[in-house]
């Protein structure tokens, strides 16, 4: 009976232990991205760069144009797209001339530009007075007229009109409303009688172009039960609902400011495709991420796009197993126990705003702790790596990762092709 009971326990113990122990994470690279590190290594530059795919680029074009047909417009987002070049390449492709801006340097920027000074640019974010001044002062005067400001309170509107007297010129107005964010804006139609009456007082000094309604918050509507996307879409006509009664208000009691045709903001990258059908609002819809596709795009509604751009970094040394400081003499244990610490990666770079990608199974170290001069990564026998081979992440965000990283390293199919430059905000 006692020596039943020691086998059931020592059995019973390492089911336990088998049930604890960490499975291999590990895997070689994806065909995608052996055959980049293949080209990196022939052709590339020795340091961490920011990859964007061309071939995948035009694909999220083409999946965009079907679902933004006219009559409505597009406009790019700038700052999750922050190159000249990249912009340049978008209006092309899309035939706009439409822009969001939401910085007052990429603003100035886009103004002294003799391509972009004259599109039609929207401010994604009330600008304080203070950097409206500082714009005029730096820009010239047709083009700084040229913009669409964003104005969300009565206190706000107040200083531009006080501005727009002291330099004698017309500020054109866009009215920030809430449909469901309440991040801000003007909570119900009444709320703008007395902006409308404010522009429509002082007509030589303001003119009302519409509004911007911005929902991406329905990407996030609970839904325990049925299709994810058939509750966005009905959030989305609540959205679309609460912005048609600050369209009809103002009509009916401003029919003056509303006698031409308006510019109606709304959408997003995780929901512009919902503004094709059953809606006669919106006619005017932005997006960005969508074209390049971080990982906090990943959602249901953007299905259909592809991971664009990828940041890889070069290996630069490969230790077996993991040693710790002061834990030196025990350190062999790690790897026995965790199959994921068979291999220590040291990378050219680290600390990303960036989700490993491939190969699969890399982790940071989080006893070493992150580092932005030295990656270090941990992974089982079976990702493979060498010095000189490439660890590929996907950023989080496009705007700032592509903004520290200074460029833009072009792929057409799969080989480099040239490189472009980017802004920081």
């Amino acid at each position: 009976m006692f020596k039943s009971r020691l086998w059931f326990s020592l059995l019973f113990a390492i089911i336990i232990i088998s049930f604890l122990k960490p499975k291999d994470e590990g895997s070689p690279y994806q065909e995608y991205f052996s055959r980049l590190n293949v080209e990196l290594k022939t052709n590339g530059f020795g340091k961490p760069v920011i990859l964007l795919d061309l071939d995948r680029l035009d694909e999220n074009l083409s999946i965009l144009s079907k679902n933004i047909p006219p009559p409505l417009h597009y406009r790019i987002v700038v700052k999750s797209l922050p190159s000249l070049d990249l912009l340049r390449y978008i209006t092309k492709v899309t035939s706009t001339n439409r822009l969001m801006v939401f910085h007052s340097g990429d603003l100035m920027m886009l103004l002294s530009d003799p391509e972009f000074s004259s599109f039609d640019i929207l401010l994604g974010k009330p600008m304080p007075v203070r950097a409206l001044e500082d714009i005029y002062q730096k820009t010239k005067m047709d083009r700084f007229q040229k913009i669409h400001w964003l104005v969300d309170t009565e206190t706000r509107l107040s200083q531009y009109l006080e501005f727009a007297k002291l330099k004698n010129l017309k500020l054109h107005l866009v009215l920030e409303i809430d449909v469901g964010l309440h991040r801000g804006g003007f909570s119900l139609p009444s709320d703008t009688n007395k902006i409308f009456t404010m522009i429509q007082d002082h007509s030589k000094n303001l003119e009302f172009d519409g509004f911007m309604g911005y929902e991406p918050h329905v990407a996030s509507v609970p839904n325990l039960l049925g299709d994810k996307n058939q509750a966005i879409e009905k959030e989305i006509q609540s959205s679309l609902i609460k912005y048609e009664r600050f369209v009809s208000s103002g009509k009916k009691s401003f029919p003056n400011l509303f006698a031409k045709e308006l510019l109606l903001n709304g959408g997003g990258s995780k929901t512009y495709r919902f503004y094709q059908k059953n809606q006669q609002v919106v006619n005017d819809v932005s997006v960005g991420s969508a074209l390049v596709m971080p990982t906090d795009f990943d959602v249901s509604t953007l299905i259909e796009h592809k991971p664009a751009f990828f940041i890889a970094a070069p290996v630069l040394k490969r230790l077996e197993g993991t040693t710790i400081p002061f834990l030196e003499s025990i350190s062999f244990l790690f790897p026995l126990w965790n199959p994921n610490l068979q291999v220590t990666y040291f990378t050219y770079g680290g600390a990303y705003l960036a989700k490993k990608e491939s190969p699969q199974g890399l982790f940071d170290n989080s006893l070493y702790g992150a580092s932005t001069n030295q990656g270090i990564l941990n992974g089982s026998l079976a990702t493979a790596l060498q010095p000189d081979d490439y660890v590929f992440y996907r950023p989080t965000q496009s705007e700032k990762v592509m903004a520290e990283m200074g460029e833009v390293v072009l792929l057409r199919k799969g080989k480099i092709i040239g490189t472009w430059k980017c802004f920081i905000n």
